[in-house]
């Protein structure tokens, strides 16, 4: 960790603003939340507020209630920092996710989100006093992670004056490969789960860019689950096709 900089918003930069989800008023989960929804599958973000928000819908004669849930608590950028640099001088967005805190969330899944095997979390890890005193913190910090599922949009006004840490530059890679498999395929599947793959219908294939000792390029096999549960992505290589002379 280091302390946050005075000048440009960063990847990586940790801020305390709101955060916030808009839900339907009436219909909806209870979750995320705080402790009235203890779950190992569902991250504790701590005491909310409900607004009551009118939303007027084209083509509709009444404004549609709605409900806005707003958290006050530790969120990191993971909005690219070229974005952020490049952008339009009128954008105003930026893309935060929450920090969820072992001490809060005990009932969480951390032996695999400290090992990183849980898509979807970027793990950080405890801040012991001493340090903490040096980056200017009024006590340690907790261990923690970054909750990519609960990314939201605020204003960069928002987050920018509100700034506490950053990540150090050596870690930036790992929260970009964090984010890279959370929103895309989500990480290498294990040999054990190679046995989940027999009856899939193979509904997809697709060559990506990655290349292998061969040489070959990686293939993505896209596979449907007879279950209804998501589809899942197999990777092999594939030699190059030879050209007729």
């Amino acid at each position: 960790m280091y302390k946050a900089s005075k000048g440009r918003l960063r990847q990586g930069d940790i801020a305390l603003c709101e955060f916030h989800q808009l839900r339907a008023r009436s219909g909806e989960p209870t979750g995320p939340g705080g402790a009235s929804t203890p779950s190992e599958d569902l991250p504790d973000l701590g005491a909310s507020q409900t607004f009551e928000i009118p939303v007027e819908i084209p083509g509709q004669d009444e404004s549609t209630m709605r409900q806005l849930r707003v958290w006050v608590g530790y969120v990191m950028v993971v909005h690219q920092s070229c974005e952020l640099e490049y952008a339009d001088p009128n954008d105003s967005r930026v893309s935060v996710a929450p920090l969820v805190t072992v001490d809060r969330w005990t009932s969480g899944p951390w032996k695999y989100i400290r090992e990183g095997s849980l898509p979807g979390y970027f793990y950080l890890p405890a801040v012991e006093a001493d340090e903490a005193t040096q980056l200017g913190l009024p006590g340690p910090w907790p261990e923690s992670a970054v909750a990519l599922a609960s990314t939201t949009l605020v204003s960069r006004g928002m987050v920018k004056p509100n700034r506490l840490l950053s990540l150090a530059p050596s870690a930036l890679p790992d929260l970009q490969s964090a984010i890279v498999r959370y929103w895309t395929v989500r990480g290498w599947g294990s040999v054990e789960a190679a046995e989940q793959l027999k009856g899939k219908s193979v509904i997809a294939i697709e060559e990506t860019t990655e290349m292998i000792p061969g040489p070959a390029r990686l293939t993505k096999v896209f596979l449907d689950d007879p279950d209804g549960g998501d589809e899942i992505t197999v990777v092999c290589g594939l030699r190059p096709s030879r050209k007729a002379a």
